[in-house]
């Protein structure tokens, strides 16, 4: 039978050895269950928060909107009139 801490041990050693992976072994609502998430947490926490085997995304290239004519949207147009050359003499 493992000890607490022998549990607790495999749980933050399964961590790394499985990349992230959370397999708990144990059946649910027991309290291996219990020690082996506990070791499992201590080892995602000590790897701050990042699990082992994902990768990292790209971060989201933002693009700026085109500048808006507040004066055209209130008017329902998505831009001003444009209007030809005069022909008034």
């Amino acid at each position: 039978m493992e000890t607490e801490a022998e549990i607790i041990a495999r749980g933050k050693a399964d961590y790394f050895s499985k990349k992230g992976v959370y397999t708990n072994p144990y059946s649910p609502a027991s309290v291996e269950f219990n020690h082996y998430e506990r070791g499992w947490m201590q080892s995602l926490k000590f790897n701050d928060g990042r699990l082992v085997g994902v990768a990292k995304r790209p971060p989201p290239v933002l693009r700026k909107a085109p500048p808006s004519n507040r004066y055209a949207e209130l008017k329902g147009r998505s831009e001003p009139l444009r209007k030809g050359p005069s022909t008034k003499p």
